[in-house]
């Protein structure tokens, strides 16, 4: 691989072509294929005024501020039923670049945009959680419940057009406490229990790829969380003499010199970049 590709604010075409024959190739001569998903990727719900009951009830909470504990599950609301966008176009084009390799995804987001893909799900870990699961807000007891089935509520109540003051939030059976999605947003409270198996798969899987020839795909990571995916990536990459390493963000696209003669850094937007390679594979 040539040496380290540093750009200066966004990519012409000719760069972008060049950038993506670089990705293909290591994809292709890849054993193996790390992916790290960050930032660039969190759900913004900007398209949320697609579905007007969704913009219905957000309008009776700001009309009623006692209902803002409703907010977290109109939002789980959109992203069960939103399955389209750029974001999950570039989800769906990277499981193109990656489907018939050896690969393994951590990721930092909570929203399972990345699950509207076909990626294989024994192959994902969320260290942040995701909305997928309940736990005690208090954290009272590790036991997690399914959320699904208070989102259906939420959804029947806007349907129905009895109003989100109908519900009531729903609590830990043990303590009574208000149960929260089992994700960063807890904070402190964060029960990290429920991606401990994937935990492990990942960890096992990183094992296997000491002596492999490795491409690893750093995805718009920033710096929120560095000791999730940015450090731990660059180690890997430092470590492993076989490795290649694409670091794609639109502002935190620098490699650090250890990794230079071994590394592409390009600066773009992650999802941007992943929809030119869109361009580029039709």
């Amino acid at each position: 691989m040539p040496g380290s590709h540093k750009l200066g604010d966004g990519m012409d075409r000719t760069e972008i072509i060049e950038k993506q024959k670089i990705l293909l190739e290591k994809i292709a001569d890849a054993d193996m294929v790390l992916i790290g998903i960050g930032e660039e990727f969190n759900e913004s719900f900007g398209d949320i005024g697609k579905f007007p009951r969704l913009m219905s009830a957000l309008e009776e909470v700001d009309i009623n501020q006692t209902l803002e504990w409703t907010v977290p599950f109109l939002e789980h609301r959109f992203l069960i039923e939103h399955n389209d966008g750029n974001l999950i176009e570039a989800y769906r084009t990277l499981y193109e670049l990656v489907k018939d390799k050896n690969y393994f995804v951590i990721t930092t987001c909570i929203d399972e945009n990345i699950k509207k893909a076909a990626f294989d799900e024994e192959r994902i870990v969320e260290p942040c959680g995701n909305y997928r699961m309940f736990q005690c807000s208090a954290k009272c007891t590790s036991e997690l419940y399914p959320s699904r089935a208070f989102s259906d509520l939420v959804n029947q109540a806007i349907l129905d057009g009895v109003g989100l003051d109908s519900l009531d939030a729903p609590t830990c059976p043990v303590c009574g406490k208000t149960l929260a999605f089992n994700n960063i947003l807890c904070e402190s409270n964060y029960l990290e229990d429920g991606y401990q198996v994937q935990w492990g798969r990942y960890t096992k899987w990183l094992q296997m790829t000491l002596n492999k020839k490795l491409c690893i795909l750093e995805l718009g990571v920033e710096m929120n969380l560095p000791n999730i995916i940015r450090w731990p990536f660059e180690k890997v990459a430092f470590y492993n003499q076989k490795a290649s390493f694409f670091r794609i963000n639109g502002s935190l696209y620098q490699l650090t010199e250890e990794l230079s003669s071994k590394g592409v850094s390009i600066s773009e937007n992650a999802v941007d970049f992943l929809l030119e390679c869109r361009e580029g594979l039709t």
